[in-house]
């Protein structure tokens, strides 16, 4: 079962780095192994993406996340957002990772000999940017983050 969001809109401004990109977020906490070596961010210009908020409600793979993200519209087709989009969803939306954990699945770096993805996360009244294993079966709870061009869209 997918149930989905209204889509929305981000701008993502590739001139900032990724720790400006973090500071915009206004977290209260955030991983240390989020660097920029770790999370490259490539693009140019200021970016409007088109979001979506997948939620499966059930265990599910990353594997199996991303190919569902990906079949929902074939004819203009979502992919698992990069840590940049994820950034820029959570500083225009700060309060949705209060109701769920949001994950970013188009960006995955190694840390300590896992594959890891970024998501954003509420501990208590505390909004925190954290990883995550790729290996990981995502309960029913979490939910995916996927972007689309914004010219494509209707």
């Amino acid at each position: 079962m997918n149930v989905a969001t209204a889509t929305a809109t981000v701008s993502v401004d590739y001139a900032k780095t990724l720790p400006d990109m973090i500071a915009a977020g206004r977290f209260d906490w955030v991983n240390d192994d989020i660097t920029p070596k770790r999370f490259p961010i490539k693009g140019t210009g200021i970016v409007e993406m088109e979001t979506k908020v997948f939620h499966f409600n059930r265990y599910i793979s990353s594997k199996d996340a991303v190919a569902a993200i990906k079949a929902d519209d074939t004819q203009n087709p979502w992919e698992p957002a990069p840590i940049e989009a994820l950034l820029a969803y959570a500083a225009k939306h700060p309060d949705e990772q209060r109701q769920y954990p949001i994950i970013g699945l188009g960006s995955v770096a190694e840390v300590r000999g896992h594959r890891n993805v970024p998501y954003l996360y509420r501990l208590g009244a505390e909004r925190r940017l954290r990883l995550h294993w790729w290996d990981y079966d995502w309960s029913g709870n979490y939910r995916f983050l996927a972007v689309r061009k914004l010219s494509s869209a209707a």
